[in-house]
């Protein structure tokens, strides 16, 4: 009985100690800058096309603009992280596009290709219930974002110099 009372009475203690401060919103993709996590801008895609079956963001290229040649370090919490996926999007004149499938309309097949713009994460436990995800290599100048598995959200960002930016 003494084990359990210690054991409750040290439950306050615990809680404080795993509460850092910093509230994340649940699914909310987070970007490390300077110590801290930012999130970053979540845009809705927009699905279209015929022969080119598309995910696109407006804007040509993401308000948010990460350094090049660095290791990123990205956050999210309370959800399960293995469902966001991280893919590179092609900057267009007046929006940032990911080609999700070929279809070929005259045989009637079609071919998902989402893959191959994916960028593989590896996945950390962090504290309070987040998780840390790194891309598993250098992220070259260019848009990207991450999308969770059957999801319309997109959290994009840019590597580099927009001027520069493919």
């Amino acid at each position: 009985m003494m084990v359990v009372s210690l054991i409750l009475s040290s439950l306050p203690f615990l809680a404080r100690a795993q509460d850092t401060g910093t509230r994340y919103e649940v699914g909310t993709v987070y970007y490390a800058v300077e110590g801290s996590f930012e999130p970053l801008n979540k845009e809705i895609a927009v699905q279209s096309g015929r022969s080119n079956y598309s995910a696109k963001v407006q804007g040509a290229h993401a308000a948010i603009r990460l350094p090049e040649n660095q290791l990123q370090v990205f956050r999210v919490c309370s959800v399960d992280p293995s469902r966001f996926k991280l893919y590179r999007f092609k900057s267009e004149a007046n929006d940032r596009a990911l080609v999700l499938a070929k279809i070929n309309i005259w045989i009637g097949g079609s071919k998902t290709i989402a893959q191959q713009s994916e960028i593989p994460v590896a996945i950390k436990t962090a504290e309070g219930g987040c998780f840390t995800l790194t891309p598993q290599v250098t992220l070259d100048d260019g848009e990207y974002g991450f999308s969770p598995d059957g999801s319309y959200d997109a959290f994009m960002f840019g590597i580099g110099d927009v001027k520069q930016s493919k």
